[in-house]
């Protein structure tokens, strides 16, 4: 009877030890089905052209990811050159959705900042990320193949020299950047003529490559701008209310456009800089030309931040959805966060970020 006992203990030992080993166990994440990339259809090739790019667009759509288990998806469409097995993806879009529409347009221009060429077709491929959360691998879509043929969009700065913009120094310079449509530029600047109020346009910031002001600029706004005859230079002078401005060039209709607008600011708030809140000293960064601000940021490691163009929460705020370009190794989505938020990823400390709205791009660096 004894040994019955002793045998009986035994087994209730190794059956508890068994338990706890069960216990002790990891979970295992049994992925699902990945998302499949339906349209466009595989081998579909498209000549992007220029005079009609912001009406023409191209829709991508997918299905449903399954992890296994009830999630909230996000979805990356990606793109990368053909053959590169997405060694270096380009995100294009982050979405709770299933399909996206991207004009030829922003495609172009999106593609450029790729590094792709321009007039000769160039074989790409696009695939879709699906991601729930840092702990559950991604699911990706099969790669479907394109051909796209680019055209040219990029056209060479011209700038502002003289006293009302910041001087007559060519250091100084006001970079007036291409719209993407030859020969018409865009920026906007600060006109101050506490200093003067004479100036005149330049091809590169240099004395020996100056454009004029109103010798070829002949349509202009009669209540801001006026010529400079007393100057040996056709300057123009400035004769408006201080302030920022908005100034469009067309050096091929000889047109000068400006409308009054408010500072282009930009902000980071988040408990990943100063908190969520707007109190001073807050996190600014500079302006420096059209659509593009940079600075040194103090960020805390694990904090959640977003882009605000104004010192305020609203109207207009930036994250993840809009300004989809940014490295991965610094900052990535913010999981939990029903704003599209980035949390920032590296050591606490000083880093330079510059936002650049044209190419929607963050860049960070040490």
């Amino acid at each position: 009877m004894k040994n019955i006992r002793n045998i009986i203990y035994v087994f209730l030992a190794f059956s508890l030890l068994y338990a706890c080993e069960e216990v002790e166990r990891e979970p295992v994440v049994v992925l699902g089905d990945a998302p499949v990339l339906s349209a466009p259809q595989a081998g579909t090739q498209l000549v992007f052209q220029k005079v009609n790019a912001n009406d023409e667009s191209v829709t991508f759509s997918w299905s449903t990811a399954d992890f296994g288990f009830p999630s909230a998806i996000t979805y990356k469409l990606q793109v990368d050159s053909a053959g590169n097995n997405f060694a270096t993806p380009m995100d294009l879009v982050n979405t709770s959705e299933l399909t996206t529409t991207i004009s030829h347009a922003t495609l172009n221009e999106k593609l450029l900042t790729f590094g792709l060429e321009t007039n000769k077709p160039t074989d790409v491929e696009f695939r879709v990320e699906a991601t729930v959360n840092p702990g559950v691998q991604s699911l990706y879509s099969e790669a479907v193949d394109m051909t796209l043929t680019l055209y040219a969009s990029t056209f060479p700065p011209i700038y502002m020299i003289g006293a009302v913009v910041g001087g007559w120094d060519p250091s100084k310079a006001v970079e007036i950047v291409s719209t993407g449509e030859p020969y018409e530029y865009i920026t906007v600047c600060n006109f101050d003529p506490s200093a003067g109020v004479n100036f005149r346009f330049f091809s590169s910031p240099d004395w020996g490559a100056s454009l004029g002001g109103y010798d070829v600029f002949t349509t202009y706004p009669t209540d801001l701008l006026e010529p400079a005859t007393g100057d040996s230079d056709p300057n123009f002078n400035f004769i408006g209310t201080a302030g920022w401005y908005e100034i469009k060039v067309n050096a091929d209709t000889k047109v000068i456009e400006m409308t009054p607008v408010a500072k282009p600011e930009m902000f980071l708030t988040g408990d990943a800089t100063h908190g969520w809140n707007w109190d001073d000293p807050v996190t600014e960064l500079q302006y420096k030309t059209y659509k593009t601000w940079e600075g040194d940021v103090d960020f805390t490691q694990g904090g959640a931040f977003r882009l605000f163009a104004q010192k305020d929460w609203g109207p207009t705020s930036y994250g993840y959805d809009v300004v989809v370009n940014y490295n991965t190794d610094y900052i990535d989505i913010m999981e939990g966060h029903s704003d599209p938020n980035w949390e920032f990823l590296k050591s606490s400390g000083t880093y330079h970020v510059v936002v650049n709205l044209r190419t929607n791009t963050i860049e960070i660096s040490e």
